[in-house]
């Protein structure tokens, strides 16, 4: 509804009526605005009168000099309708001041608003500002701090292989200074003359070492008769009826033993002397002090203890060390003779390969002869074992044979504890830890077509990571040949097998070799390559005119090549002249028997192999899949790595730990299966030895320390010594 119907115009005008009637008010005019008529005439705006906005200016009447001045002298003036007029201005004006005043105010608070959201906006923008700040900064130090952890562990595994890599350089500068210091007192003679040396001295020994045994069982009869009564003994040599005699006859037995083996018993105060105490001091002490027992016994019949000395107990340990002489003798000699049957022998290294970190196993020339003569001659495990065990069991055996003997109030009694306890300190099982076992191997290896420098060289290869295979090793001559030719019509049978001869041959394969001697057979055409170069899958090279490729399957499909699939137990070569494939050449690689073995072997000895060949066919999944080999066992590395493996100076400068006399996978791999048995058996007897003469001296010195003689029979001491030996004998003959 409009606003005007809603206002009540008869009670407006009875309402305004009672204004006074001046000339300050047109009431007719007044009515025709509001009622929406235009008035008689139009009043003239006024000037616009300041007014406070909350407050409406009150109409003052304007002075009668100014209104007849404004208006027109010829129009007849009317008081009332002047006043209408005003009053319109009046009213028009304070309108337009109240709109204006509240459109000031709006506008004052459109702009506080305005200021209001804008500094609202600017404080949220410092604030998102500054929390992305402070995610930036917290983002920046949490990166540098895992910048700075992957920086510190790159630089710890660096440092922690540096430092690997220096205690390895570190034993081998020690290795190579022992082996500096050791080779001036090493006498290099002939092989030949040095493999008969050998062989007689191992002979002389064996016999003598026969005669000594007879002594001893002599002896073991004379000391344990008495005590059975169903063994005959002559009064006169009994010792508990007629001690003098008997123990002299006791005495005499041992010297006579001695002179049988005088170089054996000299030896071992000879190397004391010199600075260099082996296994034969213990013995050369274990004699003298039987000796001095028997003494001790015919002069101070009536001092106590045992009755019969330990006479049987020092003979069978001169016996023991005659008979490691004796081994250790003749398995030099079966060296020597695998050194003078080989015209151009391979020596088989231990070398630490710094660019993999790893002690590899390689074979290659020999570069100097008289370097495994001198690895021969050189002293080994066991006497580098016996510089410091000897010292210390002879050190602790007079130590406790004094405590022994001062504890009882009888001095005298010192040779009695001096000789038991040296009967234990050496046991047989610590003298016979080498020379069975190193002979045992050396016969085995020599039917092998190789020889081993001893148990410190075959301990180096035991602790080789990974061995190197050749070509040779893994298919040897005659196992590769060629199935047949598929030709696809651009050139003949013949000059699919010339190129394909002539690029393998270039390159240096063995492969080349048996395609050429193919082509030969055939009478087929014989080209020269240039250009030759292996790539990764096959070679490649020029033939006259044309530019030939010769590669596996995988190389084909890198070049685009469309090919069929090979079959199972073949191996397909394809043949491209000029970017076409011209023929397919199949071949086929036959594992043999020994090769086979080899192979076993060295998976049932937990080794890898790295396959250093250039042949192209020859991959790892190839080998694991020949010879059943489980996957990861064979590592293949780049072209360059080839080269390396192969460089003829890759071992240069290391000592060689074995020889080989044939090649292939089968001897190699004897080889280190004997030295990893040789230095496994070594180790095990030492320390089945050391344990059991430890032990013995402690056991012995606390029984002599409570003066219990009738512990410690000759019967006892006798035992001792051959239970211990039993389990190094058993571990010997595993070496066979």
């Amino acid at each position: 509804m409009d606003r005007k119907d809603d206002m009540d115009l008869e009670s407006l005008k009875n309402m305004l009526s009672d204004v006074p009637d001046t000339d300050e008010f047109d009431l007719d005019s007044i009515i025709a605005e509001v009622s929406g008529q235009a008035p008689a005439k139009a009043a003239e705006p006024m000037p616009k009168a300041a007014a406070e906005p909350e407050k409406p200016v009150e109409p003052q009447p304007a002075p009668a000099a100014e209104t007849k001045a404004e208006e027109p002298q010829t129009a007849p003036r009317n008081k009332k309708d002047k006043t209408a007029k005003k009053a319109a201005e009046t009213a028009a004006a304070a309108h337009e001041s109240v709109e204006e005043a509240r459109e000031a105010r709006i506008a004052a608070r459109e702009q506080k608003m305005a200021e209001r959201e804008r500094r609202t906006v600017q404080k949220i923008a410092e604030r998102q500002a500054r929390r992305e700040a402070k995610l930036a900064e917290k983002e920046a130090a949490e990166q540098a701090a895992e910048q700075q952890e992957i920086v510190e562990e790159a630089a710890a595994e660096e440092a922690s292989r540096k430092a690997s890599i220096s205690r390895k350089q570190a034993r081998a500068a020690r290795i190579a200074a022992d082996q500096a210091e050791e080779e001036e007192d090493i006498k290099l003679v002939d092989p030949e003359a040095a493999m008969h040396a050998a062989r007689r001295r191992s002979g002389i020994l064996s016999f003598r070492s026969l005669l000594v045994l007879i002594l001893a069982a002599a002896a073991a009869y004379l000391s344990f008769a008495p005590s059975f009564e169903a063994l005959p003994l002559p009064v006169v040599l009994d010792i508990l009826q007629n001690p003098t005699i008997g123990i002299g006859a006791l005495a005499a037995l041992q010297i006579l033993a001695l002179l049988i083996g005088i170089d054996v018993f000299g030896n071992g105060f000879s190397s004391l002397l010199h600075g260099r105490p082996a296994r034969g001091t213990l013995v050369s002490f274990a004699e003298l002090a039987s000796l001095l027992h028997c003494a001790s016994l015919l002069v101070f019949p009536d001092q106590g203890g045992v009755a019969v000395p330990y006479t049987v107990v020092s003979i069978l340990l001169l016996y023991a060390e005659m008979r490691e002489a004796r081994g250790r003798s003749l398995a030099q000699a079966r060296s020597y003779r695998a050194v003078c049957e080989a015209e151009q022998p391979l020596a088989v290294y231990s070398h630490y390969d710094s660019e993999i970190d790893a002690c590899n196993a390689v074979k290659c020339p020999l570069y100097d002869a008289s370097s495994f003569l001198t690895e021969i001659e050189r002293p080994d495990t066991v006497d580098r074992f016996s510089l410091i065990y000897t010292p210390i069991a002879l050190a602790l055996a007079i130590i406790l044979s004094l405590v022994a003997s001062f504890n009882c109030g009888e001095p005298v009694r010192f040779f009695w504890a001096f000789s038991a306890i040296l009967s234990v300190s050496a046991p047989i099982g610590l003298l016979c830890a080498f020379g069975a076992s190193y002979k045992n191997t050396a016969s085995r290896l020599l039917r092998s077509g190789a020889a081993i420098a001893g148990a410190r060289q075959a301990n180096l290869l035991r602790g080789t990571e990974k061995v190197m295979l050749l070509e040779n090793d893994l298919f040897p001559t005659g196992s590769i040949e060629l199935e047949a030719i598929d030709n696809l019509g651009r050139i003949t049978d013949e000059q699919i097998l010339g190129c394909a001869a002539a690029l393998t041959e270039s390159a240096g394969l063995e492969l080349g070799r048996v395609l050429t001697d193919t082509t030969k057979e055939r009478f087929g055409i014989t080209f020269t390559a240039r250009d030759v170069r292996l790539v990764e899958g096959g070679v490649t090279g020029a033939v006259g005119t044309s530019r030939i490729v010769l590669g596996t399957a995988a190389l084909m499909v890198k070049m685009g090549v469309p090919i069929e699939s090979g079959h199972k137990g073949q191996i397909n070569m394809y043949l491209v002249v000029d970017n076409a494939l011209a023929g397919v050449l199949t071949m086929r690689y036959q594992t043999t028997k020994n090769t086979y073995k080899a192979m076993r072997l060295m998976r049932r000895m937990h080794m890898n192999a790295v396959l250093a060949v250039r042949d192209f066919n020859i991959s790892p999944a190839m080998i694991e899949e020949e010879f059943d080999l489980r996957r990861g066992f064979a590592d293949q590395p780049d072209p360059t790595g080839v080269d390396r493996l192969l460089n003829p100076n890759y071992a240069k400068g290391d000592a060689p730990a074995a020889i080989l006399t044939r090649e292939g996978a089968g001897p190699f791999m004897q080889v280190l299966r004997g030295a990893d048995k040789l230095a496994g058996a070594v180790r095990s007897a030492l320390t089945l030895g050391t344990f059991a003469g430890l032990l013995g001296m402690l056991i012995v010195f606390y029984l002599l320390y409570q003066n219990a003689a009738d512990a410690l029979p000759v019967m006892n001491i006798l035992l001792y010594q051959l239970i211990w030996y039993i389990p190094v004998f058993i571990i010997t003959q595993q070496t066979r």
